[in-house]
């Protein structure tokens, strides 16, 4: 083991903007707690060129390694190690005759948990980091770096060496970053090196590089080895070196470059970048260009005030098209304060884009349920609109409304047999998923070839608000069995001044983490606070779809289906999606369409087979009894129909407010005797109290 320093010079003041944007996620595969950021600032250590190497050699086998050496912690903090730290061990060893053995022997994983120190929280420089790690046949392996020297604050990057030999190195702030393979039951050489100035790192195995990235964490400061349940795995020879970063008068770097990666081939996106005062004059202005797919423009930002040490976060000024093919996306900082600055090579920075490309035609359809009452289920909420923002026009998020003013009680019925709990989700209709899973279940629909290709038109009544649809249905290969056609109307929006319409929100207070601005409202959060989007008003026939609706069809041909739908007048019918849903004989979603009302009644419609579905509207579908009443008011509803309703006197003074399900019993026994009416959207009846 050896520890080398060499003194430099002092490296300055280094905080992170506010602006940057950074979010911290939950490390779901340990049961640590990660704090959420929404700064960072920090001292630069002083900058020492520093080196350690370990090959545990020098201890004795009964020793443990974080009681035996300053350079080694346990995470639980305690002095010399606690519970949680590891014993030397001579089971295996790369080099010599001892090593590291980390055995999951607690429910959970652990108990060991450890964690080499680097002696600083670097955040410029260049850091290279190794080890070699044997990990079992079927077992697999888990480490992190942390960001700050007081772990459990930000995990800087997560190392996923899987049981199957699949190995994904992630940042908890931005998802997977390398995806590889790597060989069990043998040794082999792991190594990290970052570019801390330039944010960028690259991982090797056995010396063959696996790709760089740009990280979501801006700093360094220790690494961590924990077993979670079931690992079994060995560390021998690990060594770290951290070359320091001389300050120059003028200096910029670019340092993160967001907004494009993981888009769609055409996806429509903004841009947006990252500099870094990594200079002691102030920035004031910076000219900075982007090449990408022919496009290329320059651009200047003015009236800056980056300063030592600094971050500044922008958005570019248009939109740009996600190309198809592999293209390098480059921005380059061509000038600051005028001219060049003293170091060119921290300029730049390029990610290959190589998108997806979805099959034509192909929409994925992601269902959300809740409801206003559900505290956690602006989950939900963030989830539909961070998906519509990134997949556009090849996601549609439909939020299917329980027990508050926005259901729909065709739609709730029938999704409630696919769920569990609120809020849930679900991808064509496949798994009950967490709604922040939305992305990695879409992910592998868009790619699958859609057996049909649905079309919609529309024709809308604006004085009998009767809006006609039709979806024709192209298919792409030959059909048999119980296919099925589904319309659904989703309304943007929505909004309401009922107590109904207050959103419970269990995020309020931040301490369950940050959730797209819900931990900086109250709970509830107010209705006149509230927007809903992506509100399913209806769906025909039903929610399963229209039984055997193409019979046996060959590729090529088609088929349309005509849905008529009362638009009740408290709608936006100007907000209002109109989205196809094409079932497999499974009850999947094979695929989908989504077409603004204004797209489809732009749109040729083509006559069609009718359907005829629930009219959730219609009196005849709600009854009451007794009436008159004394104590105790039934309520049925045909084919279990949900409405949103009010009970109002003869005055029009509001005593109830709610939604009405069937088989739901009214208290009405301090009503005085008289007249009282049940007030729906399109209809009212009439109840007498003795």
């Amino acid at each position: 083991m050896s520890l080398n320093f060499a003194y430099f010079g002092i490296d300055g003041l280094t905080c992170m903007n506010p602006t940057s944007g950074l979010r911290c996620s939950k490390l779901f595969k340990r049961m640590k707690k990660i704090l959420y950021l929404t700064a960072l600032c920090m001292l630069a250590p002083t900058a020492f060129s520093q080196s350690f190497s370990d090959d545990f050699e020098n201890y004795n086998s009964t020793d443990k390694i974080a009681a035996s050496s300053a350079d080694w912690g346990a995470w639980s903090g305690i002095n010399g190690g606690g519970a949680d730290d590891v014993q030397i061990s001579t089971a295996k060893a790369k080099s010599g005759t001892q090593a590291l053995h980390f055995l999951s022997t607690a429910e959970n994983g652990g108990p060991a948990d450890i964690l080499l120190h680097f002696g600083a929280e670097h955040s410029t420089g260049i850091f290279e980091m190794s080890w070699s790690i044997f990990v079992e046949t079927g077992k697999s392996a888990y480490f992190n770096f942390q960001e700050k020297t007081k772990p459990g604050e930000v995990w800087t990057l997560d190392g996923y060496m899987n049981d199957d030999g699949t190995l994904d190195i992630s940042s908890g702030l931005i998802g997977t970053r390398i995806s590889t393979t790597y060989n069990q039951n043998e040794w082999i050489d792991l190594k990290f090196v970052a570019d801390l100035n330039r944010n960028e790192y690259e991982f090797f195995i056995n010396t063959v590089s696996q790709g760089k990235f740009q990280n979501g964490a801006r700093q360094i400061a220790s690494l961590n080895f924990y077993p979670t349940q079931g690992n079994d795995f060995h560390i021998d020879d690990i060594s770290f070196s951290h070359t320091p970063y001389s300050k120059l008068t003028s200096n910029a770097s670019l340092t993160y470059i967001d907004g494009v990666d993981g888009f769609l081939s055409g996806s429509k996106v903004i841009p947006s970048f990252e500099i870094r005062n990594l200079g002691t004059s102030e920035i004031t202005e910076a000219k900075v260009k982007i090449e990408y797919g022919g496009y290329s423009k320059s651009q200047s930002f003015t009236g800056l005030s980056i300063k030592d040490g600094e971050l500044f976060n922008t958005a570019w000024d248009e939109e740009l098209i996600i190309v198809e093919g592999a293209n390098p996306f480059t921005v380059t900082i061509e000038s600051i304060n005028g001219s060049a600055d003293e170091y060119a090579d921290d300029n730049s920075k390029s990610i290959l884009l190589d998108p997806i490309v979805p099959p034509e035609g192909r929409v994925v359809i992601g269902e959300e349920a809740t409801g206003t009452w559900c505290g956690w289920c602006p989950r939900g909420a963030v989830a539909l609109d961070n998906m519509d923002k990134k997949y556009h026009g090849f996601f549609q998020g439909i939020a299917v409304h329980n027990g508050d003013p926005m259901v729909n009680g065709n739609y709730d019925k029938g999704f409630g047999t696919l769920i569990s709990g609120y809020p849930s989700g679900s991808v064509d209709r496949g798994a009950d998923i967490d709604p922040g899973n939305f992305e990695g279940d879409f992910l592998k629909r868009i790619i699958e070839l859609p057996t049909g290709i649905i079309k919609s038109a529309a024709e809308f009544d604006k004085d009998t608000r009767e809006l006609k649809v039709s979806l024709s249905t192209i298919f792409n290969e030959d059909i048999s069995g119980d296919w099925r056609i589904a319309c659904v109307i989703i309304e943007d929006s929505v909004t309401g001044t009922e107590s109904a319409y207050r959103q419970s929100n269990t995020y309020s207070g931040g301490a369950n983490g940050e959730m797209g601005g819900f931990e900086l409202l109250p709970n509830p959060v107010p209705a006149e606070d509230m927007v809903y989007m992506h509100v399913a008003r209806t769906i025909s026939p039903n929610f399963g779809g229209l039984p055997n609706s193409f019979g046996d069809m060959t590729q090529g041909q088609s088929k349309t289906h005509e849905f008529t739908f009362d638009i009740n007048r408290y709608w936006d019918h100007e907000k209002i999606h109109v989205i196809g849903l094409l079932i497999n004989p499974s009850g999947r979603i094979d695929n989908g369409s989504t077409t603004t009302i204004s797209d489809a009644l732009e749109a040729q419609y083509v006559q069609g087979e009718a359907v005829v579905g629930v009219q959730d509207l219609d009196p005849k579908n709600l009854s009451i009894g007794p009436n008159p009443v004394k104590d105790e008011l039934y309520i049925h509803t045909r084919n279990h129909i949900a409405y949103e309703a009010q009970i109002v006197n003869i005055q029009g003074k509001i005593l109830w407010n709610g939604v009405l399900e069937d088989g739901m019993i009214l208290d009405v026994s301090d009503y005085t005797s008289g007249v009282y009416f049940i007030k729906t959207a399109t209809f009212n009846k009439r109840i007498i109290v003795e």
